[in-house]
């Protein structure tokens, strides 16, 4: 994790706002660029028009080319309003009346300055430039080309009437309006102006009103004369004619003058926009770089500070302050080559039940344990050796270079008996139990991260002994490991396969020699070979496929009861090996009682073989004892295996109701030969007779061993000597067929198997 990274992240996020207000800002201005630039546009369109309105004012054509002035409208807008624009042109080229032309050049003008904002765009010193341009002057021009038309109509009359004497007076009055009109507008608009043409433009203006004067003054004559004459002879307008083209040609110097004031000031406003931009851009971001480099430069201590305290917390164990995997595989891939004589090794240690102390004494007592074990290593551990808590209760401690090899191989065994010691916490006394796997690599072997996995096999090969066992990895383990998990891989297929199944070996009554009652033993059917618990049960275990064969074995020994209950003469008690797991959960003994009642079972028909071992330890025997009570009020036929082998042979006998106990082959095996192990067995099997409990013993395989424990009291046997494990249809065939020897099955018999 780069904490600076993070904290230069965070400081661009804070100025994010910043950031983003300056870039509207930005914004902002170039869309204002963008307006007077498309402003500048249109006002040169208007610009370009002026020659043309004069020269129509002036003759009544125009000789100028226009074709330009039409590509340029087009390239002006793109619109539906450009082809407007074109039309409205051509209709002002083409129209012969000069004043319905110049109204028609004066709408076009004021549509152009309409889509280019020309009033939008203007400053408020010449906000009022653009109507005065588009509207007030032509209304001027537009007036006077109406007054001359007038005079011109009424001189080539041979009479007047009344109305033609109105018509000058009326549109005089018009044209009066608005001369008077722009005079007074320039005279109050140009007062204010302060732009370096703003001298001229009243020298224009001033020069517009002399000659509006002499208009006037000509436009009285003609209105007199048009008032007392009666005929077109009477009509004075030689003076208006001559001072006409004059004052047109006046008042466009003015219109030209305008459009070059309002020019100035659209590029003068540009300029000004772009420097403003410029300048606050150039400031911004020196701003904005300063304020980066200073936050930067005030974090740098706090990110290196930060960052080495996220780095000791991904490398180190919270709770303990030691080390943890990913520091261990890190000092593993740093460490240099070990010296010729010199090896590495590595120790990993596993706290076993450590849940039940959790359990027992609350997670707060657990972390105690934790600590006291972590400061119990440091005490053990070398200068150079490192020491890592890698798991909940897995610890490794690491041995760069190991010049005595088997005083390190020693080591495990003292650090377990120091674990082990008694040891109050809040006033509880607790004893660990623990494993440890050893691993010492060759001489000049490269070190890899391989040595944690080897290590941890060794681990798992000390657990499988006992605890408080340490284990010395070798070759065999990994070899061992690869080989149980192919078989893990077929045993996957075989459970899929229905190649997972019980088969059977009888037990017999020994004073009888019929039978009643049967193992259920797993095998594996792998392709025509019988393959026996031995080679992949501990296959079946690492992959956890261990409940599925007890499932399997277990519904179909109980289908197998199923059929043949009723049918046998004998009452055939069918046995179970059943798991710890399975009797530490009230649930799952429900649920195996439902399952024999579902098949139309009696419980007593099914006999529960229970180790011994599962009820050593006093804590989690508790809720076993329990549940193996509770079986035995559900009738179910309970069996004590392997006993004597045990530590709680006796307790077990006085705290359960037994109703069979079976004696290990360990004291069966030639014990008609043996005086000393005859003593051993025959207190075993007086023992359970004195309690009124049957004796089965297993591992039968002379005659001679059948009839010394015949002779001292054994009720049922198995073994070799009877039959090995066969298939249920075997099996099937061999109760069947005792049958046979003796009187057929009753009613009664068959009642008493089912009920």
């Amino acid at each position: 994790m780069h904490i600076r990274g993070w904290l230069t992240g965070l400081i661009v996020f804070l100025l994010a706002p910043c950031l983003l207000f300056a870039s509207l800002w930005f914004h902002n201005k170039f869309e204002n660029v963008s307006s007077i630039d498309r402003s500048l546009a249109g006002l040169n369109l208007v610009q370009s028009l002026g020659p043309l309105m004069q020269e129509k004012a002036l003759t009544g054509q125009i000789s100028q080319p226009t074709e330009m002035l039409r590509r340029r409208l087009v390239d002006f807008d793109t619109s539906q309003t450009t082809d407007e624009l074109a039309t409205e042109l051509d209709d002002f080229l083409q129209e012969p009346n000069v004043p319905d032309a110049l109204r028609k050049a004066r709408l076009l003008t004021a549509k152009i300055s309409q889509l280019a904002k020309l009033s939008a765009s203007s400053s408020y010193e010449t906000s009022k430039l653009p109507h005065l341009i588009n509207d007030t002057l032509m209304t001027v021009v537009i007036e006077t080309s109406v007054m001359v038309k007038n005079g011109e109509m009424l001189s080539g009359k041979a009479a007047i009437n009344t109305w033609d004497k109105m018509l000058v007076p009326v549109q005089g009055g018009q044209f009066k309006v608005a001369a008077d009109g722009a005079s007074r507008a320039t005279r109050e608009y140009f007062q204010g102006l302060e732009g370096p043409r703003a001298d001229v433009l009243r020298d224009k203006a001033a020069a517009y009103r002399s000659a509006n004067l002499a208009y006037q003054s000509a436009g009285s004559k003609l209105l007199s004369s048009t008032i007392k004459g009666n005929s077109g002879a009477d009509i004075t307008n030689e003076q208006l004619n001559s001072v006409q083209p004059d004052f047109v040609r006046t008042i466009f110097a003015l219109w030209q003058e305008t459009v070059d004031y309002l020019h100035e000031d659209l590029q003068q406003q540009r300029a000004e926009t772009l420097f403003a931009v410029a300048l606050a851009g150039l400031v911004g971001g020196l701003v904005i770089v300063a304020a980066f480099a200073i936050a930067v430069a005030l974090s740098r201590a706090l990110a290196d500070r930060t960052q080495q305290e996220f780095e000791n917390l991904g490398f180190h164990d919270p709770l303990t302050g030691l080390p943890n995997r990913r520091a261990l595989l890190r000092s593993i891939r740093a460490l240099p080559p070990c010296a010729v004589e010199n090896s590495t090794g590595l120790i990993i240690f596993d706290l076993r039940h450590f849940k039940k102390i959790n359990d027992l004494y609350g997670d707060q007592a657990g972390d105690t344990i934790l600590r006291d074990t972590a400061e119990q290593l440091v005490q053990f551990a070398e200068a150079q050796d490192i020491l890592c808590r890698t798991g909940g209760t897995e610890f490794m401690l690491l041995r760069p270079n190991v010049s005595d090899a088997p005083e390190f191989e020693k080591l495990p065994a003292r650090i377990i008996r120091e674990l082990g010691k008694e040891r109050i916490v809040d006033d509880q006394k607790i004893v660990l139990e623990s494993n440890a796997g050893l691993l010492i690599n060759k001489f000049g072997d490269p070190v890899t991260d391989q040595i944690l996995v080897d290590a941890e096999l060794a681990l798992r090969s000390a657990k499988q002994k006992a605890p408080c066992k340490c284990a010395l990895f070798t070759s065999e383990m990994r070899t061992v490991f690869e080989e149980n998990g192919e078989i893990a891989k077929r045993l996957h297929k075989a459970l899929n396969n229905d190649d997972i199944l019980p088969w059977f070996q009888p037990q017999i009554d020994i004073v009888t020699g019929e039978v009643v009652g049967a193992e259920a033993l797993v095998r594996w059917l792998d392709y025509g070979q019988i393959r026996f618990p031995g080679y992949f049960l501990p296959a079946a275990e690492e992959a956890g496929y261990m409940d599925r064969i007890e499932d399997i074995v277990r519904r179909k020994t109980i289908d197998l009861a199923a059929e043949l209950a009723g049918r046998t003469r004998r009452t055939i008690h069918f046995g179970l090996n059943v798991s710890a797991d399975l009797l530490s959960s009230a649930r799952a003994v429900d649920a195996l009682h439902c399952q024999v009642k579902d098949a139309g079972l009696s419980p007593s028909l099914i006999s529960l073989e229970i180790l011994e071992a599962v009820m050593i330890d006093e804590d989690t025997a508790a809720p076993i004892k329990e549940n193996i009570a509770h079986l035995s009020e559900l009738g179910f036929f309970v069996e004590l295996d392997d006993f004597g082998t045990g530590h709680s042979s006796i307790s077990s006998l006085r705290d359960l109701k037994i109703d069979r106990v079976k004696i290990d082959r360990s004291f069966v095996s030639g014990v008609d030969m043996k005086p000393d192990l005859q003593k051993f067995t025959s207190a075993l099997i007086n023992l359970a007779k004195s309690l009124d409990i049957d004796v089965l013993a297993e591992g039968v395989e002379t005659t001679g061993e059948r009839d010394w424990l015949r002779q001292n009291g054994c009720d049922v046997i198995q073994g070799f000597l009877i039959s090995k494990a066969v298939p249920e249809v075997d099996l099937s065939t061999i109760i069947l067929r005792q049958n046979f020897g003796a009187r057929p099955t009753t009613n009664a018999d068959r009642k008493s198997a089912i009920a």
